[in-house]
């Protein structure tokens, strides 16, 4: 509510117009204009610079940076910490009003990869969910806005992650790709989705127990395995596949290990999940969920120079913004799967 007649704000006296934009106070004469202007030289246009080379992992650190000589038009200066983050900031926060997540294409055939991430923040664990699509035709799976739930990865944050998605996204989803997580295969099935489960994982869990590498004590034995699993996850040849699985029997009930036991036994119980590739070549499968690892690669590296982000809000800006800088990843299909020495 306006008050036509206002007091002075110094003797709280009648006030009286004093030109067109001013007031006068009666009692002490005191002048002021009524619409101030803002005062100080006028901020200059911030761009988005600093904060890509930062988010593109140009700049090592913003404390090394503000370290350097950084060159201006009028003479050499070195900006602070805080001004940098600052810069950061205000680039972020506008690369984040700008830019919007990509299309996700429809009555389309679609293949998604999907992995979990887990981190603690602020001394709470929190689980991040990442999903991928890609159409059966395409080597660039889009990168979907990923889902950020308290606790640990469970079927509960895969299931509400993936009910984020419009209905029209699921129906068009045929194949999931996995690292065999529980929750994640019990979503599939009960989607009724063709699983394909990752090779990279097998072999790694299987030679994380029996390495073959030449200095492991168990050298022999984890070069065995490594060449049934291999058998077993390519060859076509049926007989082949029994005579192996017959011999990584015998392995299972002879070894000490009950982690490699238990390794093992899912192996053989969910063998043909390895080998779906084979039976709907026309999907053009991907053979592993690399493509998901590569990207909460970048992310835990994101979160190595930041030295940690203080509260979920500020890690969720900064995961929102690296994917959406990315937009896609490529993903190929039908490429061997080899650990080398």
């Amino acid at each position: 509510m306006k008050y036509l007649h206002a007091k002075s704000p110094c003797c709280h006296g009648k006030t009286i117009k004093y030109g067109g934009r001013r007031r006068q106070c009666v009692l002490c004469k005191k002048t002021w204009r009524i619409r101030k202007k803002k005062r100080g030289r006028n901020t200059k246009r911030k761009s988005l610079n600093l904060f890509l080379k930062y988010l593109k992992r140009e700049i090592p650190s913003l404390y090394v940076l503000s370290r350097i000589k950084q060159k201006s038009k009028s003479k050499n200066r070195k900006k602070s910490e805080d001004q940098l983050q600052r810069e950061v900031k205000y680039g972020l926060n506008k690369f984040l009003n700008n830019n919007s997540w990509p299309k996700i294409p429809t009555r389309r055939k679609l293949i998604t990869i999907a992995d979990a991430m887990v981190e603690t923040i602020s001394k709470k664990t929190y689980a991040f969910y990442f999903i991928l699509l890609k159409t059966v035709k395409s080597n660039k799976a889009i990168i979907v806005k990923p889902y950020i739930k308290l606790g640990n990865e469970s079927w509960l944050g895969w299931q509400e992650a993936f009910y984020q998605l419009p209905e029209s996204v699921l129906t068009s989803i045929k194949a999931l790709v996995g690292d065999g997580s529980s929750g994640l295969m019990s979503i599939a099935k009960r989607r009724k989705w063709i699983i394909q489960r990752c090779h990279f994982h097998l072999l790694a869990r299987i030679q994380g127990r029996r390495s073959r590498w030449a200095r492991s004590r168990h050298r022999e034995l984890g070069e065995r395995l490594y060449f049934l699993a291999k058998e077993i996850i390519t060859n076509p040849d049926e007989a082949v596949i029994n005579h192996c699985l017959k011999e990584l029997e015998i392995i299972k009930t002879n070894t000490g290990s009950q982690i490699l036991r238990k390794y093992l036994s899912g192996f053989i119980k969910n063998y043909k999940e390895y080998r779906t590739y084979l039976y709907y070549p026309e999907l053009n499968l991907p053979l592993t969920s690399n493509t998901a690892e590569s990207l909460i690669s970048d992310i835990r590296n994101l979160f190595n120079r930041a030295h940690g982000f203080r509260t979920i809000h500020s890690s969720i800006l900064w995961i929102n913004a690296l994917l959406k800088y990315k937009k896609f990843a490529t993903c190929n299909g039908k490429l061997p799967t080899k650990l080398t020495r």
